[in-house]
């Protein structure tokens, strides 16, 4: 059988390709297996000009448009990197966790004292102001 693709050598690998929506497959040559492999590797995203093996290769990103341009290949990474999850599941040690989120806690509160104290709204700046001893003294225990 003769090459669906260059239509002169012999077919030698059924492809389906991935840009063919209707998931039609092709009969190639082993010659037009290589240029059509070579033309998918150096697709380039429009904005930034990372190619599809820049990406594979340095397993980064080179724009926000690179996200939606390769999804298939981004996808993929983020499945491999969280155990088949595309959503990032993490984690934090349970020491660091509640020492960070009170100093955060505390920041904000510290802040919201200040929104309150300007537009003098006493009563409450009085009640974030108990909170933050609250929280400072929470911060002292751990």
């Amino acid at each position: 059988m003769r090459c669906q693709r260059c239509g002169e050598r012999e077919a030698v690998v059924r492809v389906k390709l991935p840009q063919d929506q209707e998931g039609t497959e092709q009969i190639l040559c082993s010659v037009c297996v290589k240029e059509l492999a070579k033309a998918y590797q150096e697709t380039a995203c429009p904005s930034c000009g990372m190619t599809r093996q820049q990406l594979l290769h340095l397993r980064k990103v080179g724009c926000a448009t690179c996200y939606s341009f390769f999804k298939e290949e981004v996808d993929g990474m983020i499945r491999q990197f969280q155990h088949g999850h595309t959503k990032h599941y993490g984690s934090r040690p349970e020491e660091e966790s509640v020492e960070k989120r009170l100093v955060q806690q505390l920041s904000r509160l510290r802040e919201q004292l200040n929104r309150k104290i300007l537009s003098e709204d006493y009563e409450e700046a009085e009640i974030i102001k108990q909170q933050i001893v609250n929280v400072e003294e929470d911060l002292r225990h751990v």
